[in-house]
């Protein structure tokens, strides 16, 4: 149409100028004319009406590019089923068809997403392994801005679910021993301790019983040498204050049954094992042969 009306509008002009170029030499009768500019001027007309304006162009011209790009947009299509189950291994097969070349991706609940792309036959399937939970997820094609979603149902195969709860028994098995190892271990840990307690509390304890006794047995000792210092001392005070010989003779000491010496004082360190003193004079002792005991 735009043709058209262009084509008419030039003609109807071009008819125009040749019509009063005729008129103007006056060989053209005037009624002949006449017709040729009125037919010139329809045609000018006709052509105008027929020429869109640039506006009219647009919108028509809108329109067009609206169904080219309605054309080019591609609408997802999705084709799978709604339920996939395991092998007795584990590993779950999820396929279907779509548009070649669209985006699939599957959203899992506890694992990473998996994505891929259909092939040119629009075809697509994603092998996961050691899917161990059953679960809902979302299958998503995405395709030219466009999305389209389905929600899967993965299932557990019966052989599978029974590999998990063997696999789950034994988990649970090896963690009651290992405790029970545990806190046998722990048994043994404060036993030993208990009794390294024991044998240092033992070795103090005999320890401080050997140094009282040590203690003891010198503060007897020393009791002793001092009072035997002081028998001595005695003694000797008594001999250079004796009159006579006759007198220190006569002296009374203390002997006992068995004993090879005579005693001044019966408290003498040399009586503590005796059984009983008898009481005689110094003469009588050296007589049996007895000499003064070495303590005083």
């Amino acid at each position: 149409m735009t043709g058209l009306g262009t084509l008419l509008f030039l003609v109807g002009i071009g008819v125009l100028i040749f019509g009063l170029l005729r008129f103007r030499k006056r060989n053209w009768p005037k009624k002949k004319t006449q017709i040729v500019i009125i037919s010139s001027i329809l045609a000018i007309i006709i052509g105008i009406g027929i020429i869109p304006t640039a506006e009219e162009e647009a919108s028509n011209e809108k329109p067009k590019q609206e169904e080219k790009t309605k054309e080019v947009t591609v609408t997802p299509i999705l084709k799978t089923e709604n339920t996939f189950t395991t092998n007795d291994d584990g590993t779950i097969v999820i396929e279907g068809k779509t548009n070649p070349g669209a985006e699939v991706r599957v959203v899992f609940s506890n694992i990473p997403d998996v994505v891929g792309t259909a092939d040119d036959d629009g075809a697509f399937s994603f092998s996961v392994n050691s899917f161990d939970k059953a679960q809902d997820v979302v299958l998503s094609i995405m395709i030219d801005g466009k999305t389209e979603e389905q929600t899967l149902s993965l299932k557990l195969s019966p052989g599978y679910e029974s590999k998990l709860a063997a696999k789950a028994e034994e988990e649970r098995l090896a963690a009651e021993k290992a405790e029970e190892a545990r806190i046998e271990q722990e048994k043994i840990a404060a036993e030993e301790k208990r009794a390294a307690d024991a044998k240092v509390a033992a070795e103090k304890k005999a320890e401080e019983a050997r140094i009282a006794q040590e203690k003891k047995a010198t503060e007897k000792r020393v009791a002793a040498e001092k009072k035997a210092a002081e028998t001595k001392r005695a003694n000797e005070q008594r001999a250079a204050s004796a009159p006579s010989t006759s007198n220190e003779q006569g002296e009374m000491v203390y002997i006992t049954a068995t004993g090879k010496r005579y005693h001044y004082d019966q408290n003498c360190r040399g009586l503590n094992n005796s059984n009983g003193e008898t009481t005689v004079t110094i003469a009588q002792a050296k007589a049996q042969g007895l000499t003064l005991c070495g303590f005083e």
